[in-house]
């Protein structure tokens, strides 16, 4: 830098310090708007925009079905359709299949959580990931089978750090997973995760071909991966995935035509990014625009204070031009301010944002997908800087362009220019700015406000059990090897479990189900089956419901707060052969008997079986399963109770194993003071389980909306940056021209003005500018808010409340702004400010 620049620096600087009221608003501003833009930009980036850590990312998908016919989602494969697609499709190199697991590691002396999967070994052909040690799985690591015997596995390398203290003599000794030892054969690079991000496991997987002579579609229970041949778009593998699935019916016994139009049963090919992501991307992408929108207020303001400080400034270049400076040096001194206060306004937001993305927004990583990999990296860093080259570029620009303008040399150096507040497009100009920074703001606001209103409704909607006062985990349970009958040994455990917990002062209740969801989801959502009145089952007319299955202890309805409508709940008889008996939920007792009375009635499969029928017993109430905005779930509840009365579980109860159980406790006493109890009884019974998730029930609730809260969070966060920026706008610009003004407002006082006077006229000058900011704003929100209906629960997107509201906010908030600047008007003295002059 030469001494020309670094002088022009330092007279720029003691510029700005000798105007606070330009200086301060300005940095703010862009602070606010810089910060605001880039956190935005942070969380899209690395959720929506940066590419999975995968060889050739852009060609993985997952690989599954839709049936738009069933009530209940139906997203996977079966071993039948996997053999199938993977022997015949024309897209794909490779498909692996794979199945999502919890679990514990016993083999050390302290039990620790692990996610983990059975995964065929083409998963990794076709994510192609490399192994620090050993290597990757292969078809001999396995016995052909559902779930066969496993001869190899592979750890993360975070899981062999963490857990093994990076012994490379690991590989080739076993790791004990839910008491079952397996070889590990390799440890995965660093980074590698999958499905999920805490996955740290994969067992080798795979069946022989007479475990797949049937297509499953009631069974599609497994996930798969694909990866596409090169130049094979994602368009043209649908359509080879939906030839798949109509030639069905010619390649299994089991399928029929008219099977597949019942269910409207169709191949999914999703790109793997966007499966992982789900339906977030909508609300991130919205929050994108929500970000650009932050972006031309804090432009708008910026330039607007610089144009009502340029006005000043015209006696300066005036005199600057007379002594000789050209533009060149005019424009190197508003540079070198602009380059300042960018400096400034880029080093503070990258400060707020680097805050808002450490702490995750307020969310746990696991609520949202993907945001464990949301940081300040150099893609953030990069927009932070060109923002702020931007913002410095902009605010030179519009401070030259205002005060290079020559007009009468003498007059300017007289003063007759300086003393105005500029001529009439100048003021077209800064209003226009300012009605585009409340318009931009109203529409944020209102597009938060419908959200916090959706958020609210979501609050308050009636879940149909009660969340407070309630404690929750979950148990893995696996018997030591051995075990004669695996589900004796694995429910006789929660039995104990459940007697001592029962034994805790300040339990009023503790009941178990068996559930893998949003609280009474007892088991994936794949695992549901049409349920058929058994005297009516042959009516094959009648489209009869889907139901998820549930298993419950008999106290676990009036522990969770469930209500039983009718009947009663389970006792032992009820998991006898003769009369197995079964609760319904309310929509699935309606859809089966319409206002039949169900009591006593019996319930079958409506597909061919050898299980029993079933007796309804009672009816319970409705409560939603993955999220509550997506209403009551069809359920039917099976007793979960030890021990049977049968012999045998199978064929009574559908090949239920209770290897992972929900506990809900309910208590009189803070629900988390038990924590320690809880785990204590835990290892009492086998020091070798460990519970997994605990919290309250109402954490549950949270975490189900989380997705609904992140849209709501950072809509709030946007729009009440907008709002400040607007409001700094509109001060900061009546504010400095209230001091330019000084004179002639000194001149009106001198001539009989009353302050009450002056007060009004600088009040109404803001007052036309908001409301005229307010009616175009209206506009915008309504298209905004358009793009808000997916994400909107029983709020409509042009609600008159939320625009009467938001309106009458920023124009209560804006008239303040006004007041102050106008109230300091009021007060000048005319005799100091014509002295000033």
């Amino acid at each position: 830098m030469n001494r020309g620049s670094v002088f022009g620096a330092r007279l720029a600087l003691r510029r700005l310090v000798r105007q606070p009221r330009f200086s301060v608003p300005v940095a703010l501003t862009l602070a606010l708007g810089i910060g605001a833009t880039a956190a935005v930009f942070a969380v899209v980036n690395g959720v929506l925009i940066r590419p999975l850590a995968y060889p050739e990312a852009n060609r993985l998908v997952a690989v599954g079905h839709t049936a738009s016919h069933v009530d209940l989602p139906m997203t996977g494969v079966s071993l039948g359709t996997a053999d199938y697609y993977r022997a015949h499709n024309r897209a794909f190199e490779d498909i692996g299949v794979y199945v999502e697991h919890v679990g514990t590691l016993t083999d050390l002396d302290q039990p620790e959580p692990v996610r983990w999967a059975f995964a065929t070994p083409s998963v990794f052909t076709v994510l192609r990931p490399a192994v620090t040690l050993g290597r990757l799985i292969r078809p001999g690591d396995y016995e052909p089978g559902v779930v066969g015997v496993v001869h190899g596995a592979l750890i993360s390398h975070d899981l062999w750090v963490r857990r093994y203290g990076a012994d490379p003599g690991l590989v080739g000794r076993t790791v004990e997973l839910d008491r079952q030892p397996y070889p590990v054969v390799g440890v995965l690079e660093p980074g590698f995760h999958f499905p999920h991000a805490e996955t740290d496991a994969w067992l080798a997987f795979g069946w022989a071909p007479r475990y797949a002579t049937k297509a499953g579609l009631g069974s599609l229970w497994a996930s798969a991966v694909a990866r596409l041949k090169p130049g094979v778009s994602f368009a043209e593998a649908r359509q080879d995935l939906q030839r798949l699935v109509h030639s069905l019916p010619g390649a299994f016994p089991d399928v029929t035509q008219t099977q597949l139009e019942a269910m409207g049963l169709r191949g999914a090919v999703v790109p793997l990014k966007e499966a992982i992501i789900g339906d977030v991307g909508v609300a991130l992408l919205l929050l994108l625009a929500a970000g650009g929108f932050l972006l031309l207020i804090t432009w708008a303001n910026a330039a607007n204070l610089s144009l009502v400080r340029a006005e000043g400034l015209r006696h300066e270049g005036a005199v600057a031009h007379a002594l000789g400076a050209t533009d060149r040096h005019l424009l190197r001194g508003f540079l070198s301010e602009g380059v300042l206060l960018s400096a400034v306004g880029g080093a503070v937001g990258c400060a707020l944002a680097s805050a808002a993305i450490q702490v995750h927004f307020g969310f746990a990583p696991e609520e949202i997908p993907r945001l464990r990999e949301v940081g300040v990296d150099v893609a953030v860093l990069a927009v932070i800087f060109g923002l702020s080259l931007a913002s410095a570029g902009l605010l030179a620009g519009v401070s030259f362009l205002s005060a290079r303008r020559r007009g009468d040399l003498a007059g300017t150096l007289a003063g007759a220019v300086g003393r105005m507040t500029g001529g009439r497009r100048q003021q077209v100009v800064r209003s226009l700015l300012v009605v585009g920074q409340v318009a931009f703001a109203l529409a944020l606001l209102i597009g938060s406000a419908l959200m916090a209103q959706s958020f609210w409704r979501l609050r308050h909607v009636r879940l149909g059990f009660d969340p407070e006062g309630a404690i929750t985990f979950r148990l893995p349970v696996h018997p030591p090897s051995g075990s004669r009958n695996y589900y004796h040994a694995t429910a006789r455990i929660h039995q104990e479990v459940l007697e001592r917990l029962r034994a805790i002062p300040g339990v009023e209740a503790a009941e178990a189900a068996s559930t893998s969801g949003f609280p009474v989801t007892p088991v994936p959502s794949f695992y549901n089956v049409r349920l058929a009145v058994a005297d009516r089952a042959a009516d094959s007319s009648r489209e009869w419901p889907y139901a998820e299955l549930s298993f419950a202890t008999p106290g676990y309805f009036r522990a969770m707060g469930i209500p039983l409508l009718k009947g009663r709940t389970f006792r032992w008889e009820d998991t006898g052969r003769e009369s197995h008996g079964v609760i319904l939920s309310t929509s699935v007792a309606r859809a089966l008997f319409d206002r039949e009375d169900p009591i006593g009635r019996q319930v079958r499969w409506a597909r061919p079986s050898t299980d029993p029928d079933y007796t309804v017993v009672g009816v319970a109430g409705d409560v939603p399963s993955d999220r509550i905005q997506d209403g009551p779930t069809k359920v039917l509840y099976f007793p979960n109770m030890y021990p049977p009365k049968a012999d045998t579980i199978t064929g009574v109860v559908h090949n239920y194993i209770p290897d992972d159980e929900f506990y809900v406790l309910r208590t009189h006493l803070p629900p988390m003071s038990l924590t320690s109890a809880i785990r204590r009884i835990v290892r009492e019974v086998d020091p070798k389980l460990l519970i997994t998730q605990i919290g309250t029930l109402e954490t549950l609730v949270d975490v189900s909306m989380a997705r609904a809260r992140l849209t709501m969070v950072l809509l709030l966060v946007a729009a009440a940056t907008a709002l400040g920026l607007a409001v700094t706008g509109i001060y900061g610009v009546l504010s400095y021209a209230v001091s330019r003004r000084t004179a002639e407002l000194g001149v009106r006082i001198a001539l009989g003005a009353r302050p009450a006077a002056v007060v009004r006229m600088v009040v109404r000058q803001g007052v036309q500018l908001t409301l005229a900011g307010i009616g175009l704003g209206v506009v915008g929100a309504v298209v905004l808010t358009g793009y808000l209906r997916a994400l909107l629960y029983e709020v409509s997107p042009t609600d008159p409340v939320a625009f009467a509201a938001m309106a009458a906010l920023l124009f209560a908030v804006a008239l303040a702004a006004s007041y102050v600047p106008a109230r300091r008007a009021a007060k000048v003295d005319p005799m100091t400010a014509l002295r000033s002059e």
